[in-house]
């Protein structure tokens, strides 16, 4: 570890006093400690001063905290920049203190079941006699037309402010019955709207319910937001922020030569060209650069490869035997597994058609034969550096996120085919986590994600869909003459994988003992699998919301039973 006094420290804090106040503690431990107020502050000495450490409060109404992350990563000098995100406010007791002044709280991504609930309690259902306007506030314009959809489909009229100025304004004019309340908002954050509804006769009972991806009172390994270590709370503990600095600004020992240490993946590049002599001169090359190279002598012999090593990066001549570089790449982007590894195509036809139709296929770029090796080793980098940045994936299962997963459910629904989706929720997971630890939850997750990857995309030619919805919740769609046959299999497998993440007593003992959400202590059976099967057989799908919010119902009916379960929805309304 480095000794505390070599460890410098950027404070990005707008408020003076939190700022001093928590500078003083960390220079009273040795810690060498800047401040900055602002975006052009914190990048300037992120990018000058080069601190060991960030800590960034994602409260500050200032200036935007993520923008500044975005910047501080394409800047080559702060691109790989430590931070942490640490916010302290007395304000969270509003929504999490012991009287607090909300109707509800929901982390994102929202369990539309819960909000459903927590609508239901503050304004009752809506009916011909009793119309229900709900106000949504959030800056996400993509995440307020999702709940604008559920709203609706529920019966609730809706009324969207993206625009935090506007909230209070709209609130008195249109006195909705509940408020649906983002608390990290530019320019005015959700705290100060709260403020102002209190102190104004004709806001103050109007019930809110928040909805936000920070997770109060609590501290995160890896927030919803940045991926970074996350504490906003009204007291942040000295001692868990000392720890978090000592592990973030820990100093790395290389091992010494011969040390069994394992050393960093190295990135991995498909190679595929019918001329045997470029191919081993392009392959020696890249290597050399710093790379696990394959090869593959023509378009089917690719896909094989592609299949077996799932490359990071693919370099394809066009001209190929049996299957040229277009086709082989318009395969790849079609298959939900490998449709986000960046192509090069190499070819000795400089055709603008030839150009744009491999552009309008997601192609990332073109190098023109005889191909410069040192270009090409330079494209290969710059491409992984910014596909690293952009790539939709969930970083633990590496599995396609949700932008992707509504992508492929909305494509799904406007083709008109017949499809399924399946809704996969692992059962008792929380009582796993909280006796085992969260490593042992993520060893879970991954085993989870890639025994569906197993079952599911069998060989290079499956279309079929998987993605990774967040925490222990999973998506995959497919076939509707297959989806039956895909649960029972998933479910047989996922039992025989369950008593491997226990120990030899609990397996013996077939439970564990942990406290479930009321906190009461009680016995849990081993992880198992439930199941929603949403389909277009039975009635019309038209909405990713509609689908959501189906799938959801049923995974709960699945739950019902005591193991391993699924539910296929039959209703025709």
């Amino acid at each position: 570890m480095a000794a505390p006094e070599k460890v410098k420290i950027l404070l990005v804090e707008p408020d003076s006093s939190v700022a001093g106040s928590l500078s003083s503690f960390l220079t009273e431990r040795g810690y060498t400690v800047q401040s900055a107020a602002n975006q052009d502050q914190a990048l300037s000495a992120a990018q000058n001063w080069k601190p060991d450490l960030l800590i960034l409060n994602i409260l500050a109404n200032a200036f935007n905290p993520l923008d500044l992350l975005a910047e501080l990563k394409k800047n080559p000098f702060t691109e790989n920049q430590k931070a942490i995100i640490v916010s302290q406010t007395p304000k969270t007791d509003l929504i999490t203190g012991p009287s607090p002044k909300v109707s509800g709280y929901l982390t994102k991504p929202v369990d539309f079941d819960a909000l459903k609930s927590a609508l239901f309690k503050a304004a009752g259902r809506p009916s011909a006699l009793n119309p229900l306007t709900v106000m949504v506030a959030d800056d996400d314009a993509e995440f307020s037309d999702l709940l604008k959809m559920f709203l609706e489909a529920n019966e609730f009229k809706t009324l969207v402010v993206n625009d935090p100025l506007k909230v209070m304004p709209l609130l008195r004019a249109e006195k909705p019955a509940v408020l649906l309340l983002d608390i990290m908002m530019p320019r005015k954050d959700g705290f100060a709207i709260m403020d102002e509804m209190q102190d104004e006769a004709a806001t103050a009972d109007i019930p809110v319910i928040i909805l936000s991806a920070l997770r109060l009172d609590n501290y995160q390994e890896r927030g919803v937001l940045t991926g970074l270590p996350e504490i906003v709370a009204r007291e942040v503990p000295r001692d868990l922020l000392l720890k978090l600095i000592e592990e973030q600004t820990a100093v790395y020992t290389a091992p010494a030569a011969g040390d069994d240490a394992p050393r960093p993946a190295r990135p991995r590049v498909l190679l595929a060209d019918d001329q045997d002599e470029l191919l081993m001169l392009m392959k020696a090359m890249v290597e050399a650069a710093g790379f696990d190279v394959s090869i593959a002598s023509d378009g089917v012999e690719a896909m094989k490869v592609v299949f077996e090593t799932n490359p990071d990066i693919i370099v394809l001549d066009y001209s190929m035997p049996r299957k040229d570089g277009l086709e082989v790449a318009q395969d790849l982007k079609n298959n939900p597994l490998f449709a986000h590894i960046p192509i090069i195509i190499c070819t000795a036809y400089s055709e603008k058609q030839t150009k744009l139709k491999g552009l309008s296929m997601g192609i990332d770029d073109y190098l023109i034969k005889p191909v410069d090796t040192d270009e090409l080793v330079a494209r290969i980098r710059m491409i992984l550096k910014r596909n690293k940045q952009v790539l939709d994936t969930n970083p633990l299962s590496k599995l396609p996120g949700n932008p992707s997963i509504q992508a492929r459910v909305e494509r799904e629904i406007a083709q008109g085919k017949r499809f399924a989706v399946l809704y996969l929720d692992l059962n008792n997971f929380k009582a796993y986590n909280d006796t085992y630890g969260f490593e042992a939850g993520d060893r879970v997750i991954k085993a989870t994600a890639n025994l569906l990857v197993k079952l599911t995309i069998q060989n290079e030619n499956a279309k079929d869909f998987i993605g990774h919805i967040g925490g222990d919740d999973f998506i995959v769609v497919t076939a509707y003459e297959n989806c039956e046959e895909l649960a029972k299999r998933i479910l047989t497998g996922f039992d025989e994988i369950a008593p491997s993440f226990y120990s030899k007593a609990d397996r013996e003992r077939g439970s564990i003992v942990s406290t479930d959400r009321q906190g009461n202590i009680k016995k849990f059976p081993f992880l198992s699998i439930s199941i929603g099967i949403v389909n277009n057989m039975t009635r019309p799908l038209v909405s990713f919301a509609q689908v959501s919010n189906i799938g959801t119902e049923l995974k709960k009916g699945a739950k019902a039973a005591a193991k391993s379960s699924y539910m296929i929805d039959r209703r025709h309304d």
